[in-house]
């Protein structure tokens, strides 16, 4: 009886420990991935700045991102593209309608995006991040940009985010000229 009772107990402890190493390994996949695509950027620094190059070139066409947090927000997104040969900025909030501006500026504004998407290299930035333990609440966010040569990124997370400050300044570019627009200014 005592053998028996060893044997089940062995047995279950290695089925316990066999879905945990599973689950290990999938883990270590997913963040191996990661390490491995930053490490790789990391060794073809040529590669990017040739990229970074052709993007001075090519220009932006649209930038998009949006921040959804516990608050209503009167600017939650912004999103600045050429449209018909002018560069539009449209804005909607959390509690109002999307708007959209013509700018006259519109094509610095592009400029200064562009630069904070190639200085923060955004163009690498991954499909989605996500911490390890899933909270109720916090924020999620969203990017995408587009160059005028067809290439573009699409990001997006919730309670996490790449590392560097390109999302902030992404933000704070953005949403300073739609709060402005908006009659919101800080």
């Amino acid at each position: 009886m005592k053998i028996l009772k060893i044997t089940v107990l062995v047995i279950a402890l290695a089925l316990v420990g066999g879905t945990f190493t599973a689950e290990a390994k999938v883990k270590k996949r997913r963040s191996t991935t990661r390490k491995e695509k930053t490490v790789k950027n990391k060794k073809t620094g040529k590669n990017m700045q040739t990229k970074n190059e052709q993007c001075k070139r090519c220009g932006l066409d649209m930038v998009e991102y949006q921040h959804q947090g516990m608050m209503m927000q009167p600017v939650a997104e912004v999103r600045l593209e050429r449209k018909n040969g002018k560069v539009v900025l449209a804005t909607r909030g959390t509690v109002t309608e999307e708007k959209e501006f013509v700018l006259d500026d519109g094509e610095q504004l592009l400029k200064e995006a562009l630069a904070i998407i190639e200085e923060e290299k955004m163009l690498d930035y991954g499909v989605s991040y996500e911490p390890e333990i899933q909270p109720l609440d916090g924020y999620a966010w969203s990017f995408a940009a587009r160059l005028a040569d067809g290439r573009s990124v699409s990001s997006h997370g919730h309670n996490a985010e790449p590392g560097g400050e390109g999302l902030s300044k992404i933000e704070k570019l953005l949403f300073a000229r739609a709060r402005k627009l908006l009659g919101w200014d800080d």
